[in-house]
């Protein structure tokens, strides 16, 4: 169980009734990963939803058409929400997440915590809010490079970009 004091000062949990903070204290725990170390991946199922506290965390795709991943975020700030496909019910990660540091993450029970959210709604609406404007920025930031790399792709090789 982790400790409603550390889950109050995160963005996903900030302002939330005392009651609720024991409620997911209930359902989380604190885990470590070693440099190197896969969080999860699509092969596995999507059990666990996690909140960075401490370290750096890659996240991957991998395209069938190339032979590496590719590096869709770093998540380095504590709180950044990661692998949140279970409360969102796809049921599986579209990506790994891998340790880039030592990592300390909240991992919370993901199948539970949506049960719980849906039965109190007005704090669901809070946390769900919260998971929408955190997958919006990583959604932003994904567009971002996409054009980047769309842009870069199209200019011919005798131009240099200006700084």
């Amino acid at each position: 169980m982790v400790d409603k004091k550390t889950l109050a000062g995160l963005e996903l949990f900030e302002g939330l009734p005392e009651r609720a903070l024991e409620a997911v204290a209930a359902l989380s725990q604190e885990r470590s990963y070693a440099p190197g170390e896969i969080i999860f991946s699509p092969e596995r199922a999507s059990e666990w939803a996690f909140l960075l506290l401490k370290g750096t965390v890659r996240l991957t795709v991998h395209a069938s058409s190339l032979p590496e991943p590719v590096a869709l975020a770093s998540l380095e700030t504590p709180g950044q929400a990661f692998g949140f496909s279970t409360v969102v019910g796809q049921g599986h990660h579209n990506s790994s997440a891998e340790a880039v540091t030592e990592v300390k993450a909240v991992a919370i029970d993901g199948p539970r915590f949506l049960e719980y959210l849906e039965k109190e709604p007005e704090v669901g609406f809070v946390v769900m809010r919260r998971v929408a404007r955190a997958l919006s920025r990583r959604l932003d930031t994904l567009r971002r490079h996409l054009l980047q790399t769309i842009v870069d792709y199209e200019r011919p090789a005798s131009t240099v970009p200006e700084n």
